[in-house]
């Protein structure tokens, strides 16, 4: 049934979503195992989300003072579990793809889906950036963290980090103890390609994932620039915006 009511009919969302690089299609047997499960978190999901985008997104375009159009897709879609939600290209335009396992809750929902969104329009203004380089991550990162935040204010402050995902509660209040040593380790690994997955992906920094989104938030709201001047920096310029503070 995976493949005939839902692959197949949807062969560019699952293409696109792989050469993204966001899973596998061998993880699909694994995540048609737990169908069954997630039914009603997913039903919930696609119950929610429609409406959620129809009003975030009008909250975020006008943050970044952005035109109306060309505007980002929104796909709704049963992922591998491998992400969230991500910005990639779909029949050539800008799309966020909202993988629906991971809903947690309507309002976690709704940071995450400003976040992402933020990402849509930067790269419909800047278009795509580097993909290997820390200092851009970061300002990317930490633009959508700070729009998220003024796009759903007064949340709990890890949500804006881990968007409903349990098991992390220490996660914050460890960063900013540590946060000196993160940045000495971020300014020492700049010019490593392998740094980007280390601090913003499924890898390590002081035994800890995604310290980097804490940095890039930090770093970026130092700046004290609203986002619609944020969002039109060049790449150069946001690079050298984000680590000038680093070597004073």
């Amino acid at each position: 049934m995976w493949q005939e009511r839902y692959r197949d009919v949807h062969p560019d969302v699952l293409e696109a979503f792989f050469a993204g690089g966001h899973g596998a299609p061998e993880g699909i047997p694994a995540l048609v195992a737990r169908l069954r499960g997630l039914r009603e978190r997913v039903q919930e999901a696609a119950a929610v989300l429609p409406d959620a985008i129809d009003a975030l997104e009008a909250v975020v375009r006008d943050l970044l003072d952005v035109p109306a159009e060309p505007a980002p897709l929104h796909v709704l879609m049963v992922g591998s579990f491998s992400a969230n939600a991500f910005v990639g290209r779909l029949d050539g335009e800008v799309a966020v793809f909202h993988c629906l396992e991971w809903f947690a809750g309507r309002d976690p929902a709704r940071v995450l889906l400003a976040h992402e969104d933020t990402h849509a329009w930067h790269e419909i203004v800047l278009g795509p950036g580097p993909d290997d380089d820390l200092a851009w991550a970061a300002f990317r990162e930490g633009l959508a963290v700070q729009v998220s935040r003024a796009a759903v204010p007064d949340r709990p402050e890890d949500e804006y980090f881990w968007y409903g995902i349990g098991g992390f509660e220490d996660w914050l209040p460890w960063c900013r103890d540590q946060a000196d040593l993160l940045r000495q380790r971020f300014r020492d690994r700049l010019d490593e390609p392998d740094a980007v997955e280390d601090f913003f992906g499924g890898g390590l920094v002081e035994d800890r994932w995604r310290v980097g989104f804490f940095l890039a938030d930090e770093l970026v709201g130092e700046l004290a620039l609203p986002p619609s001047e944020l969002v039109r920096m060049s790449v150069d310029d946001a690079r050298h915006a984000v680590v000038a503070p680093l070597d004073s």
